[in-house]
């Protein structure tokens, strides 16, 4: 069919669906219904501002170009106008529907400075030059650059559900000039002001002061907005905002993912200045729309405005501006002067009856000195319509409203995984109902008392009950911190409870997130689509101190007795001779080193706020074990690292772990690789491997995930829109195992050392509806073992910007 044909038949098709839909409207309305091209090559122009002059009417065109707009006004022109492109005006009779196809040319200024080769477009030669010399330009990452800056952080929350309120309140926050009567409608939710030394790109901070911030207003913003910190350089390939890295325009591969205009060339005190808009190629992607200025001499940066465009593959977060302002120096260079930051983000999670969908404002701004002294900027605190003052005089009286109890309560659930009632917390929640084969449904409560109670003591446990064995379980723990500037905390524990079979009471790193307990639990019993069978019931007495040596470097020592008790799953006999209980006795000194990590202490609980450095475990272990009249000791050593790795397109999460058990031990005391026997997905398991599948007193373990930003997704007409980005995974376990284990207690006839590396690898989408991610997974190796499952789909929610 001829593409003309093709797009006045949809032109006309929405032209009926807009009748139909305006029957009722008054006569006088004028409704414009259209699409958008580029005249050069007849490709849909997305995101072109489409409004009547002289008027507040104005939409947006859509990922094909498309708009429709309506105005009950006499006005009678309609305006277009986008980045790199022409501005053009049509006539349109008041009154009346029409339909329209519009084609917008592409602007560029030739000039002879940069006009290398006839035909070609001038800024792609212009940004090429400019690349070539960005390093140089950066001054940040100068060996002898030294700076200050003073940053100011400020989040307010909307309490009303108009989008177009809520959207005019944002533009007047922006501009630093809200209204007195949309003043009311706004709450302070945090303030921060930081200062920082700023050293050849390291950067470390001289103090911080949060304002009368809400009770947990810091770790709401943590879970809720994400890390507000942001790391924002153009002349770097990826800027990193909550996060998400975003395509830089100065980046290395912008050719891929911008179109570049030059639009002017300004004669100024300092010299000639180019004026280069760029536009992404393609508005799913994490690139901007903008404007940046250019000094001719030096090719450097002068200023930058950036906005993310709306159809962004990121959740949550809209109308993200960035705008830096540099200042030349004495030797000519060109340094970062001020930067500003703002958005809006959507949040249902804090809606309640009177406002479902709330909105977050959040705006940054920072001066930078390229001297000794620094001064705090003056004026409204970052860039808004409050004084400090104010802001603090409103932060003081938001505790107790509803809509801050909601997100403290809703942040203490996802942060610590406990619910706050009043001077006790119930949880960890993910612990209050599971199902297993032995005892059926089983409904636990825990709990543990807070500050409220007491500030240097807590005490807690669970009780549980199963309905199909009828027998209590239970635990109890107490713990008393020491006064001091230094986390010291002892404590002591005590449990009977059933547990997986494989537990590692070593897997530190895997559960350090607090919804995840190693165990079965409300998510394994979700995602299993059947009741747990592998169990073993234990005994297990604690003792732990836990030590703070600096803020990167923290210590645990542990002195544990477990007794373990055997079932057709965990079988204890050495051949005709069948023991009733291993007890194992042990001290663990744990050492955790992180790099300039945040973290949040609520109470005696301590919560890591990951950043891109890797996390490491050290530990070392002495035991003795005993069943029946045998027993022996032992020693380990494992080493575990964790790391994020953010890079212009994507991130990769990567763990990894060794170790070595001297002695010869029960079975029970052999690293088993974690399984799953579960439709659940994890990082920290090896999804496709059965329980207790594996042993080995020597081995290394490496779990991979490999996760993108749409770079296929974002190119597929409407699947596009459904934000989907690609992910993979690799996971591989090897080791070693010495016959003489076996001398101890048999092995169980499920169990197999590795002849073999075992590997797993998995391809598949996250941001499934925002929340979900899901993968097919395939099991590469030992495919003859009885029981194993080769290939399957395995999904996990995933909350994420």
């Amino acid at each position: 069919m001829n593409p003309l044909k093709l797009k006045n038949i949809i032109l006309l098709f929405l032209l009926i669906n807009t009748f139909l839909s305006v029957g009722n409207v008054f006569a006088q309305e004028t409704v414009v219904v259209g699409q958008i091209l580029n005249k050069s090559d007849q490709v849909p122009i997305p995101s072109v501002n489409v409004y009547f002059k002289n008027s507040e009417k104005g939409v947006q065109s859509n990922e094909e170009g498309y708009f429709l707009i309506r105005n009950n006004g006499s006005q009678n022109t309609l305006v277009f106008s986008a980045i790199g492109f022409r501005r053009k005006e049509i006539r349109i009779k008041p009154g009346q529907s029409v339909g329209v196809q519009v084609e917008m040319e592409e602007e560029n200024t030739l000039l002879r400075e940069v006009f290398v080769i006839p035909g070609a477009n001038p800024a792609l030669e212009l940004m090429k030059r400019v690349r070539m010399v960005r390093k140089t330009n950066d001054v940040s990452n100068q060996p002898d650059f030294s700076a200050q800056s003073s940053e100011q952080q400020l989040v307010l929350l909307s309490k009303i559900n108009q989008r177009s309120t809520n959207h005019r309140i944002f533009e007047q926050l922006k501009k630093g000039s809200l209204s007195s009567s949309d003043s009311a409608l706004v709450v302070p939710l945090y303030m921060a002001e930081s200062k920082f030394q700023l050293n050849s790109g390291k950067k470390s901070e001289l103090s911080r002061n949060v304002f009368s911030s809400p009770e947990s207003g810091e770790k709401i913003l943590s879970k809720l907005v994400g890390d507000i910190e942001t790391e924002l350089n153009f002349y770097e390939n990826s800027i990193s905002v909550f996060g998400k890295n975003m395509i830089s325009p100065l980046a290395n591969i912008g050719y891929a993912y911008y179109d570049y205009y030059l639009a002017d060339s300004i004669e100024t005190p300092t010299g000639k200045q180019y004026e280069i808009h760029f536009r992404t190629r393609n508005s799913k992607n994490l690139a901007f729309n903008g404007t940046m200025k250019i000094d001719s001499a030096s090719l450097a940066l002068i200023s930058i405005e950036a906005e993310l465009p709306l159809q962004a593959n990121i959740n949550y977060i809209h109308n993200l501006r960035i705008s830096e302002n540099f200042e030349q120096q004495q030797n000519k260079a060109w340094a970062l002067h001020s930067q500003e930051m703002s958005l809006n983000m959507n949040y249902g999670l804090l809606g309640d009856s009177l406002n479902p969908n709330p909105e977050i404002f959040v705006k940054r701004s920072a001066v930078y000195h390229q001297t000794d002294s620094l001064s705090v900027p003056n004026g409204n605190f970052a860039q808004s319509e409050y004084s400090a003052e104010t802001l603090d005089d409103k932060l003081k009286d938001l505790n107790n409203t509803p809509l801050l109890r909601t997100a403290k309560w809703l942040a203490d659930v996802m942060f610590t995984g406990y619910m706050n009632v009043g001077k006790i917390d119930i949880g960890e929640v993910q612990k209050i109902i599971r199902i297993t084969d032995i005892e059926g449904l089983r409904l636990t409560l825990p709990f543990r008392t807070n500050e409220n109670l007491w500030k240097n003591v807590s005490l807690g446990g669970y009780l549980g009950y199963g309905f199909k064995n009828q027998v209590p379980k239970y635990s109890a723990f107490a713990q008393y911190k020491l006064s001091g500037a230094k986390r010291r905390i002892f404590e002591l524990s005590y449990t009977n409870d059933y547990r997986r079979v494989d537990y590692n009471y070593n897997d530190f790193l895997f559960r350090e997130n607090p919804l995840i307990t190693g165990d079965e639990d409300i998510s394994s019993s979700v995602f299993a689509f059947k009741s747990a069978s592998k169990i073993s019931e234990r005994s297990e007495y604690s003792f732990k101190f836990s030590n703070e040596w600096t803020r990167d470097i923290e210590s645990d020592l542990y002195l544990r007795s477990n007794r373990m008790f055997p079932n057709a799953f965990l079988p204890m006999q050495s051949g005709s001779t069948v023991y009733n209980s291993l007890l194992q006795q042990s001290a663990t000194l744990s050492t955790r080193f992180s790099f300039g990590e945040r973290r949040y202490d609520d109470h005696m609980q301590r919560i890591h706020i990951s950043n891109s450095k890797p996390v490491i475990y050290s530990i070392l272990e002495y035991g003795k074990y005993q069943f029946g009249d045998h027993s022996g000791e032992y020693g380990k050593v494992a080493l575990s690292m964790r790391q994020l790795y953010k890079f212009d397109i994507g991130m990769l999460h990567y763990i990894f772990d060794a170790g070595w058990i001297f002695g010869n031990v029960p079975y029970q005391l052999l690293q088993i690789p974690p399984g799953s026997e579960t439709g659940g997905y994890s990082t920290f398991q090896f999804n496709m491997m059965n329980y207790s599948e594996y042993a080995a007193d020597k081995y290394v373990n490496l779990h991979t995930e490999l996760m993108f930003n749409g770079i296929l997704m974002n190119r597929i007409p409407l699947i596009k829109n459904l934000n989907l980005r690609e992910m993979c995974s690799f996971n591989l376990a090897y080791g070693g195992l010495s016959d003489s284990h076996k001398l101890q207690l048999d092995y169980p006839a499920y169990m197999y050392p590795m002849q073999k590396p075992y590997m797993e690898v998995g391809v598949g989408f996250t941001n499934i509806l925002s929340i979900f991610t899901l993968q097919s997974v395939w099991r590469l190796t030992d495919l003859n073992h009885p029981g194993v499952t080769r290939w399957g789909l395995r999904g996990c929610l995933n909350l994420n910007f």
